[in-house]
């Protein structure tokens, strides 16, 4: 009986010997051990935050991603975008008419920022975010030298249906099929800024990075 005791009591003993000592020399390098820091990078190399990287690395969603990955020396993963390759290039001329019958010709714009979106009805991204469009529109009401317009290839009697019901506050195109085909979309919703010198300056699809948007239009408002 005592014998029996005494190996319960040793048992017990060693069972808390091996919950209460450190841990393994395994669990002690994975507990210092840090997490690996990431870093993303435009095309240029600069340091952006992770939204901006998603609308970027986005922006042309209908094909392949070429981001490059990196680990560097000190373990840090660096993500590296690749030129969104629409920007820097000449915008397409257009000449067409705005839902409310007034004419518009791209080349009449020059010197102006052009702000576009491309999107459709039945587009559930393009709703999502259509009231946030309307508050970045609202901080430059009334600045003569930026135009924000719209196009859609939806006919223009189910625009003016659809914005009574889901205003959007831009400039209105409609039957918009040609110009679309001439920027070569490739998916909705898309949201462009063109400079006063005709070049696109931004390209993205859906927008995160808000900010941003505003801070490209302020500075091409500033040229």
């Amino acid at each position: 009986m005592r014998f029996s005791f005494v190996i319960l009591v040793f048992g017990i003993f060693a069972v808390l010997l091996t919950f209460g000592a450190g841990p393994t020399s395994a669990q002690s390098e994975n507990a210092v051990k840090p997490l690996a820091k990431t870093i993303f990078r435009d095309s240029d190399g600069n340091l952006i935050p992770n939204d901006e990287f998603v609308d970027i690395r986005m922006a042309n969603f209908h094909v392949p991603d070429r981001t490059l990955v990196h680990t560097l020396d000190d373990g840090t993963i660096e993500f590296r975008l690749q030129k969104i390759p629409q920007e820097g290039a000449v915008a397409p001329e257009f000449a067409t008419h705005f839902v409310d019958g007034s004419p518009v010709k791209f080349s009449e714009l020059r010197g102006k920022v052009v702000v576009l979106n491309f999107w459709f009805i039945g587009c559930p991204a393009c709703l999502y975010e259509t009231p946030k469009l309307n508050e970045l529109a609202a901080k430059f009401a009334g600045d003569p030298n930026i135009e924000f317009v719209a196009m859609t290839n939806d006919p223009a009697a189910a625009v003016r249906k659809y914005v009574a019901a889901h205003p959007f506050d831009y400039k209105l195109i409609a039957d918009a099929k040609p110009i679309l085909a001439s920027f070569v979309v490739g998916g909705y919703p898309k949201n462009i800024v063109i400079g006063k010198d005709g070049r696109i300056v931004y390209w993205r699809s859906n927008i995160h990075a808000w900010d941003k948007f505003e801070s490209v239009i302020r500075a091409e408002l500033a040229k």
